[in-house]
């Protein structure tokens, strides 16, 4: 593979940035209106200064001939309003407060006088958008800062927002699933501005400290052009800047078995302790001009792993094993004013996770690892007001992400491009029998870097809001991986097994096989995405907004285009031209009304239309880049203990059984969603307000794996020398319908609270998975993995006297489908549907009849579906707090908290039993944990 230059993509950067009206990256908030007197008539000239009432820094600017102002790239905060004009008193407008994407509309009449004469007005901040169409909610700081959120994770408040799940999230990373956004890997999320996804997979890329996290918003559908490569949601997060005072906390949370109820599978409750602790503080290092945050949090877990395998053999294997982990995150961010008219943060930060012995227990220790994730990212920014009307914003990016994985009790390989002798040495053999498997033989490490630069401009031309600009990576990845390398035995019957006694290694009898894969392979695949887009929100009339925008996008190395084929690759069947490859025609218009039906920000209409296109991870060029590199060994019936023989070795051994390979279809492409949405929003008071929108998304050109080389009759192939060809082809579909209601009252007069419905319908033909049946593609069609018809939640909090505070959360989510397979599969070895169903039918309209017709014929009894169970799931957490005040700046708080305080027995998905021909079809085998007890402090100041 020929590498994409860092030199010459970085040339290009250059280049681009030097460009007039290209990017920008992030929606702040922004404050515009319009200055004139007491008849109504314009105030020209008229200077126009806004505070940040916390950190003091000021932007002026004049009001322009027609009267009007606008502040952009308006960052979360508290905020007054100063405006002088000669001949006029001056006003102030105080309290007034901007959200991520917030557009204030704050209107000012000065009143004849001197300005040593000063007017004050109480500001308003409505909680309903009158300029933008984009779908979804801001999670705030108070929400944040008092809600009950297990582990401290603050992404999982995300799910206060309707339209919103985490069904689909794997368990390295913390991840929400969004709108039409099914998949784990169909989500944007942007920190500060910039990129946080892992290329790799698509996932969140590092989590951040609790304390550092200012508020974030969570958008369903319709952001705006800036934001590309997720076709489903995006979320969008601001970290913390300091303020002219210091504030800060110091906290630690405890949880340990002795306040946590048992599963309802297990009968005495696991040994589990953890201690989260950490703190934060934020203040001046210059007053009104350069302020910094720190935001430091650990935790610390310490439980077990069980293994209980057959005593009568593997007794000298059982027993309860310590297996610590541990997540370490910091951040810190300073911001300066350069002048009146140009400002500077720069912000790093760090996670560095520890796992122990994944994937051990119960009668497996094979292929366990232990797993070191270091993430880092660093970012700059600058903005500067070149004039009222002219704006730009440059950012950069360097960050940093790896999973290191490797055999417990051996040095954790880091180098992805190498493995020393010593790390494969610390690969075991392993062993594995009908009820026993052992031997720690996986390490994979995986590095990827980040350098991404963005820069934007912004042009207020009468009514109209122009931005447009380019958002660039590059972004390098290797992963080395090796698995078996030292090979596996395989026996047809139980034996005594301890492989801390050679003996009884060396008495193994009759093994049925022996594998092996050699060598260490490790794939460099670099890519680069691009995007350019532009914007504008026209103001048609005083109630009436049309945001209107177009984006492009290209991923270069996404396609395997820069791949050089062996010349046994070139020969794979059916394989195509991969330099050919590539996809450039990715244009996403952007369309959206926004109709504020009074004038009075309290009836909001809404509606829009816009296509998204969806990144391609970089996993999905590792199959094509490693055809034919590894060398397989199979020995049936091998000799024991060596199963090579006399003077052979591995490579002699090497598989001369047909090949099974992977590839990109020729015509491979970014998969991409047209969203269709319409809503209405009221705000009933104040602070209440209630939200009513409609979602259609329809999806297309995800992949799906297929056999081209499948046999149509008998068991022989089209190309006779192959095993299966499998291509990746753009040929996924997902249509889904929604329709969300939230009710959100902000804290005022001592409560708040919000409730959340969603109703909705996924259907899809299982993206990126493997076709079922090649020959009817038709079955996969049917209900999405993740597809949940209600989800209802509601979260509150109570200031009580003496200090108390009270706050929950309530979580009612309706059971995902599962298939009924049969005990048959077919030439790939993939299980069928039971005859006569399609994927997802239970828990949805399954006929009964045919499952219990195939279990008739296995000679099984019927299954009554009232007895399936499923995945539905609720929780009530709480917390309980008091407030300790010592001094006036200075505070002790004491809680406890419980999550799924009521016990429900939330059974997993992926523990249905879903083969029709087992006896316990239909039953969970694990559940999520039932009641979750945490005490803990906080000291404030």
């Amino acid at each position: 593979m020929r590498p994409l230059s860092g030199t010459k993509v970085f040339s290009c950067l250059l280049l681009l940035s030097s460009a007039a009206m290209l990017a920008a990256q992030s929606t702040l908030g922004d404050i515009a209106g319009t200055v004139h007197d007491a008849t109504g008539a314009d105030i020209a000239n008229a200077s126009v200064t806004l505070v940040n009432t916390d950190s003091g820094i000021k932007s002026s600017q004049t009001s322009s001939g027609d009267g009007s102002y606008r502040f952009q790239q308006v960052a979360p905060g508290h905020y007054r309003l100063e405006i002088t004009a000669a001949g006029f008193s001056k006003t102030g407008i105080s309290n007034l407060t901007v959200n991520l994407d917030a557009h204030l509309t704050q209107d000012v009449t000065l009143s004849v006088g001197s300005t040593g004469e000063v007017v004050e007005v109480n500001g308003y901040s409505p909680q309903i958008n009158t300029e933008s169409n984009s779908v979804g909610g801001v999670v705030t700081q108070d929400e944040i800062d008092k809600l009950p959120v297990n582990t401290r994770q603050y992404l999982n408040l995300a799910l206060l927002v309707p339209g919103t799940s985490q069904d689909a999230s794997r368990s390295f990373y913390n991840n929400v699933q969004i709108g039409g956004g099914s998949g784990y890997y169909t989500n944007g999320f942007v920190i500060d501005g910039v990129s946080n996804v892992f290329a790799e997979m698509g996932e969140p890329r590092q989590n951040f400290p609790q304390g550092g996290v200012q508020e974030f918003k969570v958008n369903i559908t319709q952001y705006p052009a800036e934001y590309g490569l997720s076709m489903g949601g995006l979320i969008s997060v601001v970290t913390k800047s300091g303020t002219n005072a210091f504030h800060g906390e110091a906290f630690e949370l405890w949880r340990n078995k002795a306040i946590n109820a048992p599963k309802f599978n297990q009968t005495v409750n696991p040994e589990f302790n953890r201690n989260q602790f950490g703190g934060d503080i934020g203040g001046p290092i210059l007053k009104d001009r350069t302020h910094f945050y720190l935001a430091f949090e650990r935790t610390q877990t310490s439980e077990v792993y069980t293994v209980a395998a057959n005593p009568s053999y593997y007794s000298a294997n059982n027993g309860a094993f310590s297996k610590p982990s541990h997540d370490q995150m910091f951040t810190a961010r300073v911001d300066h004013k350069l002048t009146d008219k140009q400002a500077l943060f720069a912000r790093y930060a760090q996670e560095w996770n520890l796992l122990s012995y994944q994937g051990c227990g119960g009668a497996t220790v094979r292929n366990c690892y232990n797993g070191e994730i270091p993430r880092q990212s660093l970012v700059v920014g600058h903005t500067y007001t070149l004039s009222p009307r002219l704006l730009n914003d440059l950012r950069f990016q360097y960050a940093y992400a790896s999973y290191q994985l490797g055999p417990p009790n051996a040095p954790i390989p880091t180098n992805p491009g190498s493995y020393s002798q010593q790390v494969l040495n610390s690969l075991q053999t392993a062993y594995t029998f009908p009820g026993f498997s052992y031997g720690f033989g996986y390490a994979d490490t995986g590095v990827e870097r980040r350098f991404q630069l963005l820069d934007s401009v912004s042009y207020v031309l009468g009514k109209h809001t122009f931005k447009a600009g380019f958002d660039v990576s590059y972004i390098p990845f290797t992963d080395g991986a090796a698995s078996n390398y030292n090979g596996t035995w395989t026996f047809g019957t139980d034996q005594v097994f301890d492989p801390n006694n050679a003996s009884t290694i060396a008495a193994l009898k009759n093994p049925t096989s022996y594998t092996q894969t050699i060598p260490f392979i490790s794939t460099k695949i670099p890519t680069a995405p691009l995007g350019l887009y532009g914007e504008d929100e026209w103001k048609v009339s005083r109630n009436l907004t049309v945001n209107l925008g177009l984006r492009w996008e290209r991923q270069f190395g996404s396609f395997n285009e820069r791949l050089n084929y062996t010349t046994a690759q070139s020969q794979i069947p059916f394989i195509n031209n991969n330099k050919a490859r590539g996809d450039s025609n990715n244009f996403a218009p952007r369309i959206g009304l926004v109709w504020d039906i009074t004038g009075k920000s309290r009836d909001v209409i809404r509606a829009g239309y816009g296509i998204y296109y969806n990144n391609i991870q970089t996993l999905q060029n590792f199959s094509e880049a490693r055809n034919l590199v590894s060398c397989s060994i199979s020995i049936v019936s091998p000799s024991y203990p060596n199963p090579f023989g006399a003077g052979k070795t591995a490579a002699d051994y090497c598989s001369t059984n047909k090949p099974t390979v992977t590839f990109m279809a020729p015509n491979f492409q970014n998969p991409y969603a047209q969203q269709y949405s319409a809503g209405y929003s009221r705000q009933i008071s104040n602070n209440l307000s209630v939200n009513l929108d409609g979602l259609y998304s329809y999806s297309l050109h995800d992949y799906r794996t297929i056999d081209l080389n499948y046999p149509t009759s008998g068991t022989t192939r089209p190309a006779t020398g192959w095993n299966i060809i499998y291509m990746r082809a753009p040929i996924a579909a997902s249509k889904y319908k929604a329709l969300f209601v939230r009710v959100d009252k902000r804290l005022s007069r001592r409560h708040m609270y919000t409730v959340s419905y969603t109703l909705q319908s996924t259907r899809d033909n299982n993206p990126q998975a493997t076709a079922t049946n090649p020959l009817n593609l038709g079955l996969d069609w049917g209900p999405g993995n993740a597809d949940r018809r209600h989800a209802l939640v509601a979260s509150f909090g109570y200031q009580l006297p003496w200090g108390i505070v009270s706050s929950g959360i309530l979580t009612l989510r309706s059971a995902t489908p599962f298939s009924a397979y049969a005990a048959t599969v077919n030439a790939d070895s993939i299980t069928q549907y039971v005859p006569g169903t399609t994927r997802n039918q239970v828990n949805r309209d399954v006929d009964f009849s045919l499952i219990n017709t195939y279990r008739a014929s296995r000679g099984l009894a019927a299954v009554d579906p009232s007895t399936v169970q499923n995945s539905a799931y609720k929780s009530f957490d709480l917390r309980l707090l008091k407030n300790f005040r010592i001094h006036d700046r200075f505070s002790l708080e004491v809680y406890g908290q419980a999550f799924n305080l009521f016990g429900a027995n939330n059974y997993l998905y992926n523990s249905i039993t879903t083969s029709a021909a087992s006896a316990t079809f239909g039953r969970a085998t694990d559940s999520g944990n039932r009641q979750q007890g945490e005490l803990a402090a906080r000291f404030t100041f």
